[in-house]
């Protein structure tokens, strides 16, 4: 079981719950190919070499993917048949993450959903939900609101679902993607414990020593996007605002999951899916120096928002 889905898989998944006996259709479904299979169906196409992702819409309207040194896989046209092989020596749990992230995402994506790029983390009861491209600061954040009481619900992906007036959220595997020094900073003993991803250049780890039982869907509070220091100038000081129009739209669209699937047809159901988001929740912008030194203002000004 893997964001509120049932994945049936040749390998063994150790971060994520097996549910035994199950009379249903899995979501997924995920066998090993050779690589004499891919060879044969490895688009013959170059590459981008800026690109660490490599992701080919198929004639058939399958879906190759391939994560240098870490795997390759095929994605079926209806997103609920993988094939896929490890590539190299990669870490089995790094191998495993990758591979679950990517490839349950463009899954998803083909079958209708949009998953988000996000981190979400439970504070108080409260489940908040931060968004921005990589690089931006998201797990950073997290792992200072995990040290001082909050907990991981999904790092990297947030599958959510619309339930009358809220949007719930799926836990992830229990696990967050950190740098050295916010890791060694805010969760030494995790970071300890921990593993390279060389797919990311972070260290994978498990934010407590023991994962919470009865992990189950929770209520959405609110969105926070956070910029990417790159693109913003300086900032004096921690603020928030709520977003609306363009802004709010431009930003859910950009924040789902497998943004290399552009068909047309896509963007369509991304609008409406933006849509609906940004009417049943708020989303808002929060604005912060990137300083260690401001993390608890920054802790702060998302609990006055949340209250």
């Amino acid at each position: 079981m893997i964001y509120g889905l049932v994945v049936e898989s040749e390998l063994r998944l150790t971060s994520v719950d097996e549910v035994g006996e199950w009379r249903g259709e899995p979501a997924i479904k995920v066998v090993f190919g050779s690589p004499e299979y891919f060879q044969t169906i490895r688009p013959a196409r170059a590459p981008d070499p800026d690109d660490w992702v490599q992701h080919v819409v198929l004639a058939d309207g399958s879906v190759y993917m391939k994560a240098d040194v870490v795997f390759e896989a095929v994605i079926s046209a209806d997103g609920r048949d993988v094939v896929c092989r490890k590539m190299g020596d990669v870490d089995q749990r790094s191998f495993e993450a990758n591979l679950m992230n990517f490839v349950v995402s463009a899954s998803l994506t083909l079958q209708g959903e949009e998953p988000l790029h996000a981190t979400v983390v439970d504070i108080d009861g409260r489940a908040v939900g931060l968004l921005g491209l990589s690089g931006a600061g998201k797990s950073t954040l997290a792992a200072f609101l995990i040290s001082h009481g909050a907990d991981l619900i999904t790092d990297d992906m947030l599958r959510v679902k619309f339930a009358g007036d809220a949007l719930l959220v799926y836990p992830g595997p229990y696990r967050l993607k950190l740098l050295d020094e916010p890791g060694n900073r805010f969760l030494p003993a995790a970071v300890s414990h921990g593993h390279f991803n060389p797919l990311s250049g972070k260290i994978m780890v498990q934010p407590r020593e023991k994962v919470p039982a009865g992990r189950v869907p929770m209520r959405l509070s609110a969105l926070f996007h956070i910029g990417h220091p790159d693109e913003q100038g300086p900032i004096e000081g921690v603020s928030s605002a709520r977003l609306v129009g363009l802004d709010l739209a431009t930003i859910l669209i950009s924040s789902t999951m497998d943004t290399r699937y552009a068909e047309p047809s896509r963007l369509a159901r991304q609008i409406r899916f933006a849509a609906r988001v940004a009417g049943t929740l708020p989303i808002y912008e929060l604005r912060y120096p990137r300083n260690f030194d401001v993390m608890d203002k920054v802790a702060a000004e998302i609990r006055r928002v949340i209250q």
